[in-house]
């Protein structure tokens, strides 16, 4: 059955064409300009590929909704498949942590394969619209990494790994002043918290480069993509390049960013970073990137609507890119990270996936969401 998408403006990597687009089997079939009556008429709304997002922490908080409060796992799962879908991700890689400090309820090893169980019992029985690949996202220096990862990577969804290390005083935490704040606050003294920071510093020592290591050969046994997370340094970035790495997650300097971008990898920011106007943290924010001409993708991080809002207001605004290059951003180059061809751009023989998109008073309206061709939003 073939179904068309008419009156459209489309978004193509070449630029817009305003006419229809046609998806058969799966795939897009067609491209054409000029005005028809055949199929839904899309009153001239945008059509843009499915957004592939290759970082999102949004599961995990439909499993734990509140502290100390779990969720059934496939249920948590169809919620969150639900919010992506709504704001047009039809491709997400739900990141998992594995080994880090201070463990959170969803990331103790019992949680972990609950949710990743609940996750595949969805995907199994139908019940999810997106296309969900996991996400492992490795704390080199823990003690138990090596032990948690390998029967985790096994799954059947696993789709990347990532590298980080969130060791206080360096990376994303550059400035600990916000974590002496809170031990104080836990009643840790000076001394305790001088004690802690040496503990630290020791399995930094102690485990880094060599889960590094492990981490990197797994990911390359497998043949997926291998991140890295949070990268301040020149040095960090050569680090990761010499271990396989070809995505820099959320550099937090501009510096590790370029360096990154010298060694071939595809630079991912937060999409939040670029919407709010900063990164949370005080890192490098997305905006300078941007305005520098660098050309990066963009991930949901921990708000998967940010994804839209980030093709549309750079393609508005003070940035006012041409809307191809907005949109590719993300789409095309996390696609294009994730080694994705089949999908990330509107072409004849690509995925038909296809989100339909209105500019409302200021706001990104969702209006329409088709997985291979057929529609589920």
């Amino acid at each position: 059955m073939t179904v068309t998408l008419s009156n459209a403006r489309i978004v193509t990597p070449e630029g817009v064409v305003a006419g229809s687009l046609a998806m058969a089997d799966g795939l897009i079939t067609a491209i054409d300009s000029g005005a028809s009556s055949a199929g839904l008429d899309c009153e001239g709304d945008w059509l843009i590929p499915g957004i592939i997002d290759i970082h999102t922490d949004n599961l995990e908080r439909h499993f734990f909704p509140r502290p100390n409060i779990d969720w059934d796992p496939v249920s948590a799962a169809i919620v969150h498949d639900g919010l992506c879908i709504s704001v047009g991700v039809t491709t997400v890689y739900d990141s998992m942590s594995v080994g880090s400090f201070g463990l959170a309820a969803a990331r103790t090893p019992d949680n972990l394969h609950r949710l990743t169980a609940g996750l595949h019992t969805a995907v199994a029985g139908g019940m999810l619209k997106a296309d969900h690949r996991i996400h492992w996202r490795c704390e080199a220096p823990s003690d138990v990494l090596a032990d948690w990862l390998p029967p985790l990577a096994e799954l059947p969804l696993t789709g990347l790994f990532s590298l980080m290390d969130h060791t206080p005083g360096q990376r994303q935490y550059r400035n600990a002043t916000r974590f002496f704040t809170n031990w104080r606050k836990e009643g840790l003294s000076e001394a305790d918290i001088e004690a802690r920071m040496a503990e630290r510093a020791e399995r930094v020592a102690r485990n880094d480069a060599r889960n590094r290591r492990f981490v990197a050969g797994i990911a390359h046994g497998m043949g997926l993509p291998l991140a890295s997370h949070d990268d301040e340094t020149v040095a960090h970035i050569d680090d990761a390049a010499s271990h396989g790495v070809t995505i820099a997650e959320f550099p937090v300097t501009a510096e590790a960013a370029e360096a990154a971008r010298a060694h071939g990898m595809c630079v991912i920011m937060g999409g939040p970073n670029l919407i709010r106007g900063g990164s949370y943290s005080g890192n490098v924010p997305a905006s300078e990137l941007i305005e520098s001409g660098m050309h990066i993708g963009f991930a949901s991080d921990y708000v998967p609507r940010s994804l839209v809002e980030c093709a549309f207001a750079l393609a508005n605004g003070r940035w006012g890119l041409p809307i191809e290059r907005a949109v590719d951003t993300v789409t095309g180059a996390p696609a294009r990270a994730m080694r994705l061809d089949d999908r990330g751009a509107l072409l004849p023989g690509r995925r038909g996936d296809v989100v339909r998109v209105r500019q409302q008073q200021g706001q990104v309206m969702v209006r329409g969401v088709w997985v291979e061709g057929q529609r589920v939003g």
